[in-house]
């Protein structure tokens, strides 16, 4: 049997987040689903369960966030993992995103990430234990016409994460970077705003992207159940990736990206290593 840990997830009320939350339960381990809306969790999952606590947080929040995280770490004594899961996609080409929309994608997928680590942690390094795990995407390791904007944010969250990393590795706190393919949520619906611009010189780009959304949605290859157990799976790991790719696509997409980045360094080597000062 695992041992039970403490877990905290953020935006746990759809997708890989509320695939996450069964899992666990069914793993018997302690489970804080957080949710901007927990008066419909239970009805709108029919979840219920002993060791499931839902609690309400608004993640741009800074005081709401520490608050809910000292609350939870007074009755627990202890915070095990976080999963920052919260998020949403934006698609459009980086021209038609205005400043707004561009504002609330890094407020979620970025920002609210940061203040979940930057709360939590305090916690982690007094214990020098913990896991954080990052929900980023394939689209943090290889971009694509249209989605632009959600890839700068999953970026970031690569970024910051990496560091966080090397960080923690020697206050025995982990980190891992989860980055799914398309798996079978509601990305490519209810949690994809789309910008209000159009321009037309996009049409064949970023427009043909916008068009073609609804012939993916609820065909995606992905099986958020197993991708929940995947994450489990590394969470029991003694000695967790970094990063952890889920899906085919997933898989294809980043060794093909890291292969034509390779090839292109070696391309542009001679003038790369001729622009020291000669000595």
């Amino acid at each position: 049997m695992e041992q039970q840990k403490i877990w905290i997830i953020t935006g746990a009320s759809r997708g890989l987040g509320l695939a996450m939350v069964k899992y666990l339960l069914s793993k018997d381990q302690q489970v804080i689903a957080t949710t901007r809306h927990p008066g419909a969790f239970h009805q709108n999952t029919g979840l219920h369960h002993p060791l499931l606590e839902v609690t309400g947080l608004d993640l741009t929040s800074e005081t709401a966030v520490a608050a809910t995280i000292a609350s939870i770490y007074e009755r627990y004594s202890r915070i095990d993992v976080l999963v920052n899961n919260a998020g949403y996609g934006f698609l459009g080409a980086v021209e038609e995103a205005s400043q707004e929309e561009i504002a609330k994608v890094f407020d979620i997928n970025v920002f609210a990430s940061l203040r979940m680590v930057r709360h939590v942690l305090p916690y982690m390094r007094k214990a020098r234990s913990g896991h954080i795990f990052s929900l980023s995407s394939i689209a943090g390791l290889t971009a694509t016409p249209g989605f632009g904007i959600y890839n700068a944010t999953k970026f970031a969250v690569e970024g910051f994460s990496e560091a966080l990393f090397a960080e923690l590795k020697e206050l025995g706190i982990k980190v891992t970077i989860v980055e799914p393919g398309y798996f079978r949520t509601s990305f490519l619906d209810s949690s994809l705003s789309v910008a209000q611009k159009e321009i037309g010189d996009y049409d064949s780009t970023a427009g043909m992207i916008r068009r073609n959304r609804e012939v993916w949605n609820g065909r995606q290859p992905g099986n958020p159940d197993l991708a929940a157990q995947a994450v489990f799976t590394v969470a029991c790991d003694a000695a967790p990736p970094l990063r952890l790719l889920l899906g085919e696509d997933a898989y294809q997409r980043a060794t093909q990206k890291y292969n034509s980045t390779l090839a292109e360094f070696e391309r542009m080597k001679p003038l790369t290593m001729a622009t020291a000062f000669v000595s």
